[in-house]
């Protein structure tokens, strides 16, 4: 017969965790928690990476517009400054609306360049002639070839900077962490100890729209009690620095 006192005594073990066993838990959950911020940081890279690929291959298809036809890719006067101006540039922001959905790039609405007097203001001019040009397929509307890594758009445009124009890919609404990446990625870790969380006034990269007040010609990142998820929007100078 089991003693009650061995009976008692044993359910009291069995109620709770050793010393062992809970650091044996915490091991565990720290491994989890590690794991799970490790693989935040690796899909954020990812989107980061993405974007740059997705500039620099908007970068790509406007020079080689200017390789099959001897003008950049919305620049229909030839002079050398796709006119989409800073004033569109800075105000349009979740732009679904502005991007037409007309699926022939040489009729219909929105513009391409059919010649020299063509207008070069809208913000479809510059996608139009990628697509008249097969340098994209012709039947994908603005909308889809726009779309950015968080479902809002880029844009093709001139921006003065510092008096010099500088032709412009913009990045709309992107978190600012993203946008602190991009400036990374391609300017890099900023120039003499420089930060690069302050670096949003300077180098290709830029600082188009805080997301809340106008911030025209670039300027220092957000701070304060801005945080990193916060949208902004940036512009990339794909054909030359201003000095």
């Amino acid at each position: 017969m089991t003693h009650p006192l061995a009976t008692l005594q044993g359910r009291a073990r069995q109620g709770g965790f050793t010393m062992v066993e809970l650091a044996i838990v915490l091991v565990i959950a720290g491994i989890i928690l590690v794991a799970a911020l490790k693989g935040t940081d690796m899909i954020n890279k990812a989107k980061i990476e993405r974007a740059v690929q997705d500039i620099r291959g908007i970068q790509t298809m406007v020079f080689e517009h200017e390789k099959r036809t001897g003008r950049l890719a919305g620049d229909c006067n030839g002079d050398g400054i796709i006119n989409v101006t800073a004033g569109t540039l800075q105000v349009v922001r979740l732009a679904g609306t502005a991007y037409d959905d007309n699926a022939d790039p040489t009729a219909g609405t929105g513009p391409a360049c059919v010649n020299s007097s063509s207008a070069e203001t809208d913000l479809n001019t510059p996608w139009k002639d990628v697509r008249k040009a097969n340098i994209v397929d012709p039947s994908r509307i603005n909308r889809q070839i726009t779309k950015n890594q968080t479902n809002n758009f880029y844009g093709i445009g001139a921006w003065n900077v510092n008096s010099v124009p500088s032709n412009v890919i913009t990045v709309y609404d992107i978190p600012l962490w993203m946008a602190k990446g991009i400036d990374v990625a391609i300017d890099g870790a900023g120039v003499a100890g420089t930060a690069p969380e302050t670096a949003g006034a300077s180098g290709r990269v830029r600082l188009l729209h805080d997301g809340t007040t106008s911030t025209p010609n670039g300027a220092n990142w957000p701070t304060g009690d801005a945080n990193d998820d916060q949208l902004v929007s940036i512009f990339f100078q794909f054909d030359r620095l201003a000095p």
